[in-house]
């Protein structure tokens, strides 16, 4: 049958060619033809201002021309709108429609009910459905597949039930609609029952129907029923095996996709784009770098290597696996370019480090005219680290109006707040459209990191005020200012309201043990940490350890290290930082060394600076500054901390010279020091052999403009202030002052030499029978300790068995070499250390016993506060796996 004279005229006014004269010759005709082609026209770029206007201009003069009978005139335009997701055009057409008497033609109340699902106006597209009079099976399947599209699933199986109970019988497409909603809704029972409906009907062997099922029940979470009808499928076409690699990936069986695609590639099917799609997704989230360029090869084959999704996700497997070279060469190779695939290059290169690539191609991408969205904008103010970019960044969402995104606003608020500017993140918080409790939370966090704690309440207070529920972020950061204020008394309020609401998650309960061990309250901190409430993970542990750590309590510290390690603990890189620092405070070499060989035997030693300053560190108050600078020489990469804590490891062992030379090489570096790094280098600096290197600060200081601050200003007058004292004192007892350095470096190389024959402080353990002379010497020195308190000393006696190296029942002995007694050559063990604590005082006191190994004399003896004392060398076994 030949096309009619008005689709004719009509398809080629939507075409926008001119009419022909003869036929539009009057003005209403030119008219006509000039509002359809304005129509289409406004279509194709999306849409503009006008368009029902423009609509009801091209309807209105057309019923003048066409005959009433033409029906697929409206269907024509409904389909353009359709395409367009023109809703209110399409509303102009249907009353258009109802006007002409066409409402009871089925096509035309098909199209219209889909017109109106992709516009968005599902009420409108059921209330047209229950209007109908006649539905066919083309209606059912348009409103069910526009329910289920639109997420409204349950309502598109409620449909289903109805068509079971009408006298139109399904077809695959709506069977394949059904099953999509089940799948959406994640409600297995329903694709059960819609499943034995099909095998009852005989329609399962469709390859519509059985991609359904596989796509259905993997969504569902059940994966092992999705491959069991995927192995069913006879023939097994793109899109079933698409589904099945799909289904692996949401329920996050990604080397089981793989292996599929293997499957796939080995019998002879070719991959899609889809396909391709989906395994470089799978590639970048296992951050297998080789099945990336795997991927990229047969791309390339197949000529999809341009495609922009899946070079975009070839970006962040190459980012994950610090491939920044390989990104350089990927930006370039797509076909065309988009704003998302910029944000992962930049991305990829911020993580990496590469500081300056990514603010070059954040350049390009800022000049190339793309339509940025809010994630574009985000990814490019979170690579900013100076105000001057921050500013910049802040004016360009200013001028092209991106400030009224709630996430842009967010992260400019982050981002001042992080480069300390923190009148610019409230003056963006109190001009915002809409806020977010994430907006709240950033300004607090804001607050928190400026030391504005108090600000911190009174947003906080606002925020209750607003009615925005809170989220775990918001109180974690309300802790950590509790924590800056050292208030036990906020702090339980937020505790108490963290129990009401229930947000106790893990970072939570750790922030609350790190507040009350940082308020001093170590023991709530260890009732918290042991309570059941609270699952022990690695986070907690961090927070507990890190607590002993700052109450001086380091032995804790590794005796709960160790606990945790043998329960099966897998440390971080907090973990080992801290434990080394606790072994640092109490001179434990030989725990200190297994960490570091545990480091390196697991290849971790130079993946994290922080680590490795805590190496440097831990050398460093040991004495082993060589080893520490041989550690040095040997990181991957340092910061200011690294070169800090050398030059104060040898400012404190006389090495002026070499402290100097590492502060030359730290300035060649690029590196530039903080006011804090310089005020603790300056505090070691008091020491006459290490004045010019604290003068040499003095001129980096002015030169840099931190001469006005107060905290370097405090460090320099001390330091200076020091060094005068130490002038003044030689000048007026030289003589004396000599010898008496001298028998200090003396005593100091001596004990230095015979460290291993001394003893360390524990618990006074005594045999008289064994060894009377000691023992009458150390009576001397408890007699006249009693004589101080006024009272008996409490001694507890434990006697040693040096056959088999152990004790008996009466007491407990602190060793730290080892968890028993000790062989050493034959003799009898020595005595140590009596540790006493007064019922009326809260002050424990050790009495320090130093003793010669070879001739079991006692060579000083004395009284010092426990709390000050630092046992070298305590550390329990850490068993470390070999």
């Amino acid at each position: 049958m030949s096309r009619s004279l008005p689709l004719l005229l009509l398809h080629s006014a939507l075409v926008s060619k001119p009419a022909p004269s003869r036929l539009l010759s009057s003005s209403s005709s030119s008219a006509a033809a000039a509002a359809i082609a304005a129509a289409s026209s406004g279509a194709r770029v999306g849409g503009g201002h006008g368009i029902v206007s423009a609509v009801l201009e091209i309807v209105g003069p057309i019923e003048l021309l066409f005959p009433s009978s033409e029906a697929r005139l409206y269907v024509r335009l409904l389909r353009r709108c359709a395409r367009d997701a023109l809703a209110a055009g399409a509303g102009a057409v249907h009353g258009h429609v109802l006007k002409r008497g066409f409402a009871s033609v089925s096509l035309v109340s098909n199209v219209l009910m889909d017109t109106y699902a992709k516009g968005g106006l599902m009420a409108a597209c059921r209330h047209l459905f229950d209007e109908m009079p006649n539905k066919d099976i083309v209606s059912w399947c348009t409103v069910i597949a526009a329910h289920a599209s639109r997420g409204h699933c349950f309502e598109a199986i409620g449909l289903f039930k109805e068509l079971l109970s009408s006298e139109v019988k399904p077809n695959r497409f709506v069977i394949s609609s059904v099953l999509n909603a089940c799948a959406r809704s994640g409600v297995i029972e329903q694709g059960l029952m819609v499943h034995g409906m099909v095998v009852k009907s005989g329609l399962g062997a469709d390859r519509f129907v059985e991609v359904g099922f596989v796509d259905m029940y993997a969504k569902c979470g059940n994966v092992g029923y999705s491959f069991r009808m995927f192995n069913g499928i006879p023939v097994k076409s793109s899109v079933a095996w698409n589904a099945m690699i799909s289904g692996f990936v949401e329920n996050n069986c990604f080397m089981d996709a793989v292996e599929l695609c293997q499957d796939m590639h080995r019998v002879g099917m070719a991959m899609d784009v889809v396909t391709l799609r989906v395994v470089a997704s799978v590639a970048a989230i296992l951050g297998a770098f080789e099945l990336s360029r795997n991927i990229h090869v047969y791309a390339l084959k197949a000529g999809l290597g341009r495609d922009c999704f899946v070079v975009s996700e070839l970006i962040k497997s190459a980012g994950k696996a610090g491939e920044t070279q390989y990104i350089k060469k990927l930006v370039p190779a797509v076909r065309r370019h988009d704003a998302s695939l910029y944000s992962l290059a930049i991305s990829g290169y911020h993580s990496n480090g590469c500081q300056g690539e990514a603010v070059k191609l954040a350049e390009v991408l800022l000049y190339s005219g793309l339509n940025l969205r809010e994630g574009d904008l985000v990814t490019v103010i979170n690579i900013c680290q100076t105000k001057e970019e921050v500013q910049q960044m802040h004016a360009y969402t200013f001028r092209t109006g991106d400030l009224s995104y709630t996430n842009v606003c967010n992260s400019l608020i982050s981002i001042y707040s992080e480069i300390g500017s923190l009148i610019h993140a409230e003056s963006i918080f109190k001009t915002m459209q809409s806020r977010d409790v994430i907006s709240w939370t950033a300004v607090m966090a804001g607050c928190v990191k400026n030391l504005q704690y108090e600000r911190a309440f009174g947003y906080f207070l606002e925020l209750r005020n607003s009615g925005e529920p809170l989220d775990q972020h918001c109180v974690a950061n309300l802790i950590n200012a509790c924590t800056g204020l050292e208030d036990m008394y906020k702090g339980k309020q937020i505790h108490s309201l963290a129990l009401k609401l229930g947000l106790l998650v893990d970072f939570i309960s750790a922030s609350l043990v790190n507040m009350y061990a940082k308020c001093h309250h170590i023991e709530w901190a260890s009732q918290l940490f042991s309570s059941t409430l609270f699952p022990r993970n690695l986070v907690i542990i961090n927070a507990m350890i890190s607590g002993y750590c700052w109450n001086s309590l380091p032995q804790k510290a590794l005796l709960l290290f160790c606990r945790e390690y043998r329960s099966g603990l897998r440390p971080d890189h907090f973990t080992f930082s801290t434990v080394l620092g606790a072994c640092a405070d109490i001179g434990a070499k030989e725990a200190g060394e297994q960490i570091h060989g545990h480091l390196v035997k697991i290849g971790s030693e130079y993946l994290d600076v922080v680590v490795g300053n805590s190496i440097i560190n831990f050398y460093v108050k040991c004495g082993c500054i060589a080893n520490a600078c041989r550690f040095f020489h040997s990181m991957r990469s340092r910061n200011i901390n690294s070169y800090a804590m050398l030059m104060l490891g040898y400012i404190q062992n006389r090495c002026s010279d070499e402290a100097l030379q590492f502060f030359s090489m730290m300035q060649q570096s690029g590196l530039r020091a903080n006011r804090v790094t310089f005020a603790r280098i300056l505090r070691g600096c008091a020491d006459l052999c290490a004045i010019h290197l604290g003068r040499q600060l003095h001129a980096s200081i002015i030169k840099m403009g931190l001469i006005s601050d107060v905290y370097v200003a405090n460090a320099l007058v001390g330091m200076y202030k020091k060094s005068e004292g130490w002038v003044e004192s030689k000048r007026n007892s030289k003589e004396t002052l000599a010898p008496e350095q001298d028998a200090e470096d003396n005593c100091y190389s001596e004990q230095r030499d015979i460290r291993s024959t001394l003893e360390e402080i524990g618990l006074f353990t005594l045999e008289e029978e064994k060894d009377k002379e000691t023992f009458a010497d150390e009576r001397k020195v408890y007699t006249s300790a009693a004589s101080v308190f006024g009272r008996d000393l409490r001694t507890d006696s434990i006697i040693g068995n040096w056959k088999n190296g152990r004790c008996n029942e009466s007491g407990h002995l602190l060793n730290y070499k080892s968890a028993e007694y000790q062989e050493i050559g034959g003799e009898p063990f020595k005595l140590f250390a009596l540790l006493q604590e007064d019922s009326r005082r809260s002050d424990k006191f050790v009495l320090l016993v130093i003793t010669d190994n070879s001739h079991l004399k006692t060579k000083g003896a004395g009284f010092i506060n426990a709390e000050l004392a630092r046992r070298p060398g305590f550390a329990p076994a850490l068993d470390f796996p070999p």
